[in-house]
Parts: structure tokens; C-alpha cells; sequence
């Protein structure tokens, strides 16, 4: 810039996926020699939690043991929506997908609305195996704490 020129400066913060206290400044440096950054501005605020749907399962984590690690068995879960907004579960599966044991697709999404709790039985099938081994069960939903991958709950087989 040429001096007495003005230019306009546009600053954007996205709060997107950034909830909590912030502090933000904007700084301007010159590439003149000997110049020192000059504090324009400071924004401090909060950004509020954008309304979502939230997965709380019980139990989180399932353990087999004696007959039932070599012959598996029905397994209640209890799913709740600690969120605001509608919780939609479209598929329960196992992280490999070889069990399948909800298909919202074929069936209809499971909608459990905010503060309500649904539960569903799915049957755990056994592991004959000689050590300790662990498993996955993928909730595919809405909820922001499911992230892209899902919400997990362990299956674990002891001897």
C-alpha cells in the first residue's frame, strides 16, 4: 500500500465445532524494516453448543464369559438422547460389518426424540477361541458425539 491509502480488512472467525470461551486477535506486520506487529483488535466471547442429538448406551461395554463367550447371547441395550434434537439411528452393527444387527435402511430409522430412551435387543453370537479377544458394536446415528465413524460399545470375551 502506498502511504495514506486505506484498504478494508475483513476478519471471519468460524465457530463451527468450536464451542467454549475464545480469545481471538488480529495483528497487523508490515514488511518495513524495524516495524513491530500492531494489536488491531481482540474478540473474547463465547460459542454456544449448537443443538444436536446425543447417544448415552448402557451398558457401554458387554463381557462374556463361561458358556456364554462360546455360545453368545441376547443383549439388551438402552439407548438415550441426552440431546435436543431428535436422535436417529440408522444401523447397529458390528465394526466389521459381519453382524448386522439393525438396518435402518430396510427397516426405518430407529427416532428417539430428546430426554427418551429406546431399547433394543441384539443377539452377541460367541467366540470359541483360546484368549481374551474384543469386538466392536457401530450405533451409525445422528449424534454429535458418534463423530463419522459411530458410537462404539465394547463387547469383550474372557476366559
Amino acid at each position: 500500500m502506498k502511504p495514506g491509502e486505506r484498504t478494508e480488512l475483513k476478519v471471519i472467525y468460524d465457530t463451527a465445532d468450536r464451542p467454549g470461551l475464545f480469545e481471538k486477535k488480529v495483528i497487523l506486520t508490515a514488511n518495513i524494516t524495524d516495524a513491530e506487529p500492531i494489536e488491531i483488535l481482540t474478540i473474547k466471547g463465547t460459542v454456544n453448543e449448537a443443538p444436536s442429538a446425543i447417544i448415552a448406551a448402557t451398558p457401554r461395554r458387554i463381557t462374556l464369559t463361561g458358556n456364554e463367550r462360546r455360545s453368545g447371547k441376547e443383549q439388551a441395550v438402552a439407548m438415550k438422547n441426552e440431546g435436543v434434537l431428535p436422535l436417529v439411528i440408522n444401523g447397529i452393527r458390528s465394526r466389521d460389518g459381519r453382524n448386522v444387527y439393525f438396518d435402518g435402511t430396510g427397516q426405518g430409522a430407529i427416532i428417539i426424540e430428546p430426554g427418551q430412551t429406546r431399547t433394543v435387543e441384539i443377539r452377541l453370537g460367541g467366540n470359541d477361541g483360546d484368549a481374551s479377544d474384543r469386538e466392536y458394536i457401530v450405533i451409525d446415528c445422528n449424534a454429535r458425539n458418534a463423530g463419522d465413524t459411530g458410537y462404539y460399545i465394547i463387547v469383550q470375551y474372557e476366559m
